[in-house]
């Protein structure tokens, strides 16, 4: 009996347990919009660059295709210009396939560019994920990341299984946290 209400209990705290590692942004130089956006990070990003809170931002690619790149990349860039982020503070990531490649790439960068703090954005379920392949990449690298919450759509961490593109992120977040454990 138990065991089955501590199941149920993981269950039903699954969602809470994905997003709990996000965080309230701070002053940084970049601020990072990763692949996979469906808009909610592009409006994340508009809203603390509005804020003043980072001069710089990194638009992160998703998938191998090299054409689907290009147009994800263009459209949020677009998009952001359009709403008042001059082109000269945009920086791109073409390479990237991966969360784990995103954070080299955005290490790589930091050091290049002699930046101290990025803010990470992506969706609430990406955050535990992120907060542990982060850590792992920028660990004794003297550079810091702050992981910021997008306020992605139809979110519901405490019944994350009453829309299924919910339950499948979910199950998918976990599925990968596995993996790169």
């Amino acid at each position: 009996v138990l065991g089955t209400a501590a199941l149920v209990a993981a269950l039903l705290g699954a969602g809470h347990f994905l997003e709990a590692t996000a965080q309230a942004p701070a002053r940084a130089d970049l601020i990072f919009a990763l692949g996979g956006d469906n808009g909610a990070r592009a409006d994340r990003v508009l809203e603390l660059y509005r804020k003043g809170l980072a001069p710089k931002v990194l638009l992160g690619a998703e998938g191998a295709h090299s054409k689907t790149r290009a147009a994800y990349l263009s459209w949020r860039a677009r998009y952001l210009m359009d709403e008042g982020i001059p082109e000269k503070a945009m920086l791109y990531d073409r390479s990237s396939v991966s969360s784990w490649d995103e954070a080299v790439i955005t290490l790589a960068l930091m050091r290049a560019m002699k930046l101290d703090r990025v803010l990470v954005v992506s969706d609430p379920p990406h955050m535990r994920r992120l907060s542990w392949v982060w850590g792992k990449v920028f660990a004794g690298s003297g550079k810091e990341f702050t992981l910021v919450a997008s306020d992605m759509e139809d979110w519901d961490a405490g019944h994350w299984w009453r829309l299924s593109s919910n339950a499948q992120f979910v199950f998918a977040e976990y599925i990968k946290l596995a993996y790169y454990l």
